[in-house]
This record gives structure tokens, sequence and C-alpha cells, in this order.
């Protein structure tokens, strides 16, 4: 029995893990999908490292610095979650939960869902392999690296232009590709739009 399982090793499930561990909680954290942190090829935007810290190093890191607390650690995919009843020592029901994995059944006092929130990837040809390098998925966390460069936001809903006004005062141009689609109006100075759709991703 625990007192807490997290699901998810990223940045949120590991905070809460170090609090509940500190706070004489026995603690297990369940992970099995890479966090998006790991694609993350430097971070400055974070306390304590002065010259920046690659996205990797800081996941793997956090993980250890948990485990080094006593918080158990469990690479397995979650499968089901449920409320169960246990009964007490005074002979009375106890409301818990029961936690799944494809190899291990858990119980817990309480759970910790920080399963993070995966992004909605369009289908363009190698937009894999430029991701962390030169493909970011937020323009306030790493629109610094772009600074006065000219810049591009793939997408046709309001996501994509908030993340067009989110760089106006940092990139020196910017154009948004629809993809194809139609995107609300939208003015800026420096914003251009595009409504071509996209083949593939390539440097030149």
């Amino acid at each position: 029995m625990y007192d807490v399982i997290i699901v998810g090793a990223g940045p949120a499930g590991i905070s809460a893990s170090l609090y509940t561990i500190r706070g004489n909680l026995k603690t297990l954290v369940i992970y099995k999908e890479k966090s998006a942190l790991e694609k993350a090829q430097k971070i400055e935007n974070y306390y304590g490292f002065e010259n920046g810290i690659k996205g990797e190093e800081l996941y793997n890191t956090g993980i250890e610095q948990a485990k080094n607390l006593g918080v158990e650690i469990l690479e397995e995919e979650v499968t089901n979650i449920q409320i169960d009843f246990i009964e007490t020592d005074k002979k009375q029901s106890e409301q818990i939960f029961k936690v799944e994995t494809l190899n291990n059944e858990l119980q817990a006092k309480s759970v910790i869902l920080a399963t993070g929130n995966k992004k909605n990837k369009p289908n363009i040809d190698k937009i894999d392999e430029y991701e962390g390098r030169g493909i970011s998925y937020c323009a306030v966390c790493d629109g610094f690296f772009y600074r006065n460069k000219d810049v591009a936001v793939i997408g046709n809903g309001d996501y994509a232009i908030s993340e067009a006004m989110d760089l106006q005062n940092v990139a020196k141009s910017i154009k948004i590709l629809t993809n194809g689609k139609q995107i609300p109006e939208y003015r800026a100075e420096n914003v251009d739009i595009i409504n071509k759709e996209i083949k593939e991703v390539n440097r030149k």
C-alpha cells in the first residue's frame, strides 16, 4: 500500500514526488513513455543553470534525485485506475485506488496524474527529425532562441495566432503556415499568412 502513486515522471510528477516523500509519504512514480522535455536541445529559462541544460539531462537528473530521496520508480504502462475498498483493523471500509499496469496491481491512498499534454503533431515529412533542433512547440519557452530571426508558426487556429503574438517582439519576421487551411483574420506588421500545404521540413 502506497500513500501516493504518481503517474508521470516529467517535471510535474517528479516535483510532486519530492514533496510527498519529504512529507514522509510512501511514494511510487510510474511512467512509460518519454517526456517531451527530453526533446529540448537546451533550456535556459530554468533556475539554477547558468549555462543552460539539455532537456534530457534535466529529465534524468530529476528521476535520480527522486530515487536518492527514497521515491520508488516503476517503468511500466498504467492500464487502469479504479476505486476500490478495503477493510481496516476497525472492520470499516476504507476507499483506496487500485492502479493496474501490464505486470502489476498496486494500491494507493491517493493518485496524482502528471502525464503531461501531448501535442497534436502535424503530418509533415521530417518534422520529427528537427524536434528540439529548430522545431519547438512553445513560443514562450523557446522564442528567445530565435530572436531577430525569421520564424514560421504552423497552425490555423487561435493557438497559432497566440504563438505568433508571443513572437512578435522577439522575431524579425513571422510567417503563419496554415497548411492549406483558412485562418481567422489576423494582421500584424511583421506577420504574413501563407495558406499553401506543407510537404516537408528541411534545412537549407
